[in-house]
């Protein structure tokens, strides 16, 4: 079965990127989610949020080299040539959306944003594309 790439899943994707992301504040608060199991498109998103960051924060990171590394990985892990062609298609619009909208928000390179940056960076060239665990507030009540 064939990947497609989905405007709707890229946005869902960033959506979900954005709630898990820290401006500041007391980050003690929060707990875990259980990690479920993550698709290759949900790989995919989040491999181009990084590199899209990186890259306009000024991180010196390759976002093209990042992708053939991840879908190198992807390959590995059993991914077909058509399936890869396809992660790679929404690698790039996801990177082309993410990298637009942080093009948009004022102050989006602050510290905390680049101390939050760096570990995916670092995660990702170790080769770990996993989706990172989102935070949940005890607070929130959307569980």
């Amino acid at each position: 079965m064939a990947v497609r790439p989905s405007l709707v899943l890229i946005f869902i994707c960033a959506g979900l990127s954005a709630c898990g992301g820290r401006l500041g504040g007391n980050s003690s608060a929060g707990t875990q989610a259980a990690r479920p199991t993550s698709t290759a498109p949900q790989r995919a998103v989040q491999v181009a949020w990084t590199a899209a960051s990186a890259r306009y924060c000024a991180f010196g990171l390759n976002p093209q080299k990042l992708k053939s590394n991840y879908l190198a990985w992807e390959r590995s892990q059993g991914a077909s040539e058509e399936t890869a062609q396809n992660l790679g298609t929404t690698y790039d619009k996801a990177f082309l959306t993410f990298f637009n909208k942080v093009k948009e928000t004022p102050g989006y390179c602050s510290k905390a944003k680049i101390e939050e940056i760096r570990p995916e960076i670092n995660r990702h060239l170790a080769g770990n594309y996993e989706p990172t665990p989102r935070v949940v507030s005890e607070n929130d009540n959307s569980r």
